[in-house]
């Protein structure tokens, strides 16, 4: 990889193009989806080796570790990725270096106090004590991570950014089921990551000095800049509280609290599958925020708004048949994958399943914001759904315990993701969302979500899971094509923006879907 110059990134917003998002946008999914094969292989294994009590335990450390990298972290990160993006849309690559500088200086502070919390928290008698310092140390790994993270992205430097995570990943996977094998247990799960968050922070750091451009560090107005940054990361990071509460399981909190590590575990089951299958349509709204910073800094306004339009079909069109499949068939699976032990997941998935639809949208739209720099209408909506999960917690959890929690967590999400897409319409003067296609969409996709659940009640165990789904599948494939489910505006888009990359398969597939020209 070559180090570039500045005369390579002037021309940022020309470039950056719907063919050059959705190339991102596949290093995204793939750096997002594979690890989710990652994770549901460490949660089988953690579940069959620690049992539902030992895997509620490990789930909460691991929950209490993230909640700490996303306090000291999660803001500034967001804040470094949006402006590096924003910088390069205006034509001044020269400020970015010392911009970085600093970032290491902020962010090493935050490491320092996010690691010791943990450390306190272990140093208190929390057991395992060893487990609980070990997620310290990947917790402080994994806040200074986020500098040379924010570049890649900012950059849009998706490959290099992601093809980081994918080989760390499949040696982690690997490690933590042989750990687990021999006896481990919780504490050799955190000591394998530990030791994978060191290798990605020197391997990530590596790709993100080459992404830099090749010039003195002279900025125009650094100091101003320095301003803005950390103006957006205040707000970005009550933010990201708040996203915390409602987008998170932040219901572990409370789980720990008054209910059970079991039930802890049933919850962090059936979270952990919804997230999974948000990976594909997350993985392509991820991408957005650097590119709308950088069409944002060109003032390229009417491109924006095209691409949240088609964004918001686009993700609906893979949503919809999604939702429908994982309501038919995810109970069935879960209890195949888990055991009969997590049975009570089923009905938990179910409940998070409710408003999933809707997710890929939000983040999609607040991804926007973010590049928009809209964060404190964000942080306004969010606050109040904060405020309503928090209380449906207090209320639910103590006498239904995961299911209280699935249904807290569903209502916030929805209380908050309303508000966001109404914003955006309104900011963006408009959405095209072209009803009678997307009607067409819901009718295929619950047609096919019907066929698959009556396999799968029809067919016990195994096979019915594979024929509901390979029956769903075809039923969405036919009723998809005969009602052209697909914009035919977005499948002449896909066609030009994949299709020839793909040897003519994308194109083939689009317009499979796609409506008449």
């Amino acid at each position: 990889m070559t180090q570039p110059t500045p005369g390579d990134m002037l021309d940022a917003a020309a470039s950056t193009t719907g063919a050059s998002i959705l190339a991102g946008g596949v290093w995204k999914t793939a750096s997002t989806l594979v690890p989710q094969f990652y994770v549901l292989a460490q949660s089988v294994a953690a579940a069959r080796f620690l049992g539902p009590h030992g895997m509620g335990v490990q789930s909460f450390i691991a929950f209490a570790e993230f909640a700490v990298v996303t306090l000291m972290a999660s803001g500034f990160s967001v804040a470094l990725m949006r402006y590096i993006g924003e910088t390069l849309g205006r034509g001044q690559p020269e400020a970015l270096r010392l911009l970085v500088r600093w970032a290491w200086r902020v962010l090493g502070a935050g490491a320092l106090a996010g690691g010791g919390i943990l450390i306190g928290v272990g140093a208190a008698g929390a057991n395992p004590r060893a487990a609980w310092l070990l997620a310290a140390v990947a917790a402080t790994v994994g806040i200074l991570h986020t500098v040379p993270s924010a570049v890649l992205i900012g950059t849009q430097r998706w490959r290099a950014a992601s093809i980081v995570g994918l080989v760390t990943g499949t040696i982690a996977t690997a490690a933590t089921i042989v750990v687990l094998w021999l006896g481990g247990g919780i504490v050799g799960m955190f000591a394998v990551e530990a030791a994978t968050a060191v290798l990605n922070l020197l391997w990530t750091g590596a790709y993100a000095r080459r992404a830099l451009p090749a010039v003195a560090a002279i900025p125009p107005s650094p100091l101003a800049l320095r301003r803005d940054v950390l103006r957006y990361a205040l707000v970005a990071t009550a933010t990201s509280v708040l996203t915390f509460v409602v987008w998170r399981r932040s219901e572990l909190f409370f789980l720990k609290r008054y209910s059970t590590d079991d039930e802890i575990a049933f919850y962090s089951v059936a979270f952990a599958s919804v997230v999974a299958l948000t990976a594909i349509p997350l993985g392509l709204s991820a991408v957005i925020t650097p590119a709308i910073a950088t069409l944002f800094g060109a003032g390229a306004d009417a491109r924006i708004r095209t691409a949240y339009s088609r964004g918001l079909r686009l993700l609906l069109f893979l949503g919809l048949p999604l939702t429908a499949a994982a309501l038919a068939l995810g109970p069935t699976a879960l209890r195949l994958v888990y055991g009969n032990s997590y049975r009570a997941s089923g009905a938990v998935l179910l409940i998070l399943l409710a408003p999933f639809p809707l997710i890929p949208i939000v983040q999609f739209a607040r991804a926007f914001m973010t590049g928009l720099a809209r964060l404190r209408a964000g942080f306004v909506m969010n606050a109040f759904a904060a405020v309503v999960n928090v209380a449906l917690d207090f209320v639910l959890i103590p006498g239904r315990g995961a299911v209280g929690a699935a249904i807290a967590n569903s209502t916030a999400q929805v209380i908050a993701g309303i508000p966001v897409l109404i914003y955006m319409a309104r900011h963006l003067e408009g959405v095209h969302w072209r009803a009678q296609a997307l009607a067409r969409n819901i009718v295929a996709a619950a047609a096919s979500g019907l066929i698959a659940w009556g396999f799968v009640r029809l067919v016990s165990g195994a096979g019915g899971l594979v024929a509901g789904l390979a029956a769903g599948t075809l039923a969405f494939a036919a009723l998809g094509h005969a009602l052209r489910v697909l914009p035919a505006e977005d499948a002449v888009w896909l066609e030009e923006a994949v299709g020839a990359r793909a040897g003519g398969k994308v194109g083939r597939a689009v317009r499979f879907f796609g409506g008449p020209r």
